[in-house]
């Protein structure tokens, strides 16, 4: 008898480890709980890694007339989107890994509200990562699951985002989210976030990298050339001078030569001893293991250290447009380890974790969130 398929809703083109690990673990966590699983998306509407669906521009055009300030953040989403599309190299790893990996259908989008009322898929899941930001000038009806039958939408661990619903957008989100019978988020935020919205209470579940154990994801595994002891830094923007200063002050006195994954910008180190890789998710996760230590303003940075029980600083991201320290602070909460989160008074030492202790919450963390997803998916 074949098995039931269950859909995984999200995007696979996005050139960032976490956001295509995270598709990657959560179509695994399905498989695990003995169904088949492929990541389904709308043909037709990219170009050169831009969502270009009619509709969506002319609602965001819409927008941003009535609401003129928000043209500063989508420029600066525009270019951030822009700044990754021009290393070829990396795009390529990207690609390479997720088309060996991850099986992906693409729908019409007539196609795919047809084959949503058909039996070929039992359910349909949007998660995780930041598909259900608040402050988007497009919340996506595809992120939402509008498309399927109200009885196949489950949400595992989205992100909301930001620490609060602007006007604009909370009568869209309050429908589009009541309308989702399974829910779960990724952040202590994200439930009260939907509580005050809604009134229900969403299930905070553990990322979908945390489904899986470091020896599952060393399958994944790239090669890449390496120094021999050294402290990883993976920025999402450039750090602040207080950061680096610290970065080369703990690197200096502890021997290590410095590997860059992201941004970091010039620092005060021996330039022999800087490494700069190119990196796919494979050679990220190859890293990320091979570390003496992880700093990084990165949330998957930060887990991906937790999962290979690696000494780590989580440190604030410096735009600070939002507060985003709700998803680093439920977890590293939860595992009793929220001084690994800073914010100022840079000072980043050898200090021990106990991951013995961290590991038996996780593993605490994890058989609850994989119970609410067979529970929803049996549902």
């Amino acid at each position: 008898m074949a098995k039931s398929k269950v859909a995984i809703v999200n995007r696979t083109n996005l050139k960032n480890f976490g956001s295509v690990l995270q598709v990657y673990a959560l179509c695994e966590a399905v498989k695990r709980l003995g169904y088949d699983s492929e990541v389904v998306w709308q043909s037709g509407n990219m170009s050169k890694n831009f969502d270009i669906r009619p509709n969506k521009l002319i609602y965001m055009g819409i927008k941003l007339l009535l609401h003129p300030r928000l043209l500063w953040s989508t420029y600066k989403t525009i270019r951030e989107v822009k700044a990754n599309i021009f290393d070829a190299d990396m795009v390529k790893r990207f690609d390479s890994f997720v088309s060996s990996n991850i099986i992906q259908v693409m729908y019409t989008p007539k196609g795919i509200k047809q084959v949503a009322v058909s039996d070929k898929y039992h359910k349909f899941i949007c998660g995780s990562d930041q598909i259900w930001c608040t402050t988007t000038l497009y919340p996506d009806p595809m992120m939402y699951l509008r498309f399927a039958p109200k009885e196949k939408r489950v949400a595992y661990a989205p992100s909301l985002g930001r620490n609060y619903i602007p006007n604009y957008n909370r009568r869209i989100l309050k429908k589009y989210i009541s309308d989702v019978p399974c829910v779960s988020v990724r952040e202590d935020e994200g439930h009260c976030l939907i509580k005050e919205l809604t009134g229900r209470d969403a299930t905070v579940v553990a990322d979908p990298t945390l489904l899986m154990r470091s020896n599952e994801w060393d399958r994944l595994k790239a090669e890449v050339d390496l120094p021999d002891k050294y402290v990883l830094c993976y920025f999402l923007d450039d750090p602040s001078a207080d950061v680096k200063t610290a970065i080369c002050k703990f690197a200096k006195g502890s021997d290590l030569n410095i590997v860059v994954l992201g941004k970091l910008g010039a620092i005060d180190y021996p330039t022999d001893r800087i490494y700069k890789p190119t990196a796919g998710p494979g050679e990220f996760l190859t890293i990320s293991s091979k570390a003496q230590m992880i700093i990084t303003d990165s949330y998957h940075g930060m887990l991906f250290a937790i999962n290979y029980h690696k000494k780590f600083w989580s440190v604030e991201r410096s735009y600070s447009q939002f507060d985003q320290s709700s998803r680093q602070l439920t977890i590293l909460s939860r595992l009793g380890i929220k001084n690994r989160y800073v914010k100022k008074n840079f000072n980043f030492t050898d200090a021990e974790i106990d991951y013995n202790a961290v590991q038996t919450k996780i593993d605490v963390f994890v058989a609850y969130s994989m119970n609410f997803l067979k529970n929803s998916l049996e549902k």
